[in-house]
């Protein structure tokens, strides 16, 4: 009896370790948002036609967005991101198309409620795409003189807007997304853990 105790033990012990070297070499893998020319487009990551190929890399990348091209211009009538923040520059919505719970809108093919491109958590409320880029997903606004003098992805008149999150406050406890933390903090609580666009590589 005891040595099946000992080996469900090292057993639960092995695994442990093994989801949590994947979990770390899923973080190594984000980049974050790099902008060393400040154009407001990702150094490293692209898909301006939305065909799930990097443009920056030409390799393909996981995704949940299907592709469709009408009108044969050579751009996915559903999805692309210009500016490489892995948020649809055609729709900001939390649109789940298929019925599986997840939006078809973010780059997030493991679903865990992270951004796989930029490292930065999302709700269903908040894809954060006005966050980073010349793009301004939610405002529908793509800007052609984007200024962003600090550095840090984020056009700096965007700034002063204050932001999505602050014209989305409301007075109740959501948390879409089950970590127990209310879904207007998640992304202040996120940025003070080290993502985003400063863990350049």
């Amino acid at each position: 009896m005891k040595t099946i105790i000992h080996l469900l033990i090292i057993g639960t012990i092995c695994w442990s370790v093994s989801v949590a070297q994947t979990n770390e070499s899923n973080r190594e893998k984000m980049h974050g948002f790099v902008d060393q020319n400040q154009d407001g487009i990702n150094d490293w990551f692209q898909d301006a036609n939305g065909d799930g190929i990097n443009d920056v890399d030409q390799k393909t990348y996981r995704h949940t967005f299907r592709f469709q091209d009408r009108d044969d211009d050579g751009i996915n009538d559903f999805y692309k991101d210009a500016d490489g923040d892995g948020v649809n520059d055609l729709d900001s919505r939390f649109t789940d198309t298929n019925g599986d719970g997840w939006s078809e809108n973010i780059v997030d093919a493991d679903k865990d409620w992270i951004n796989d491109i930029t490292g930065e958590i999302y709700t269903r409320r908040d894809l954060g795409g006005y966050r980073y880029g010349f793009v301004l997903e939610e405002y529908h606004e793509q800007l052609k003189d984007f200024t962003d003098r600090d550095g840090d992805g984020q056009d700096d008149r965007v700034q002063k807007r204050g932001g999505m999150q602050e014209q989305r406050r409301v007075d109740r406890f959501i948390d879409a997304d089950g970590d127990g933390v209310c879904d207007q903090r998640g992304f202040s609580r996120h940025r003070q853990s080290g993502h985003g666009p400063w863990r350049k590589k």
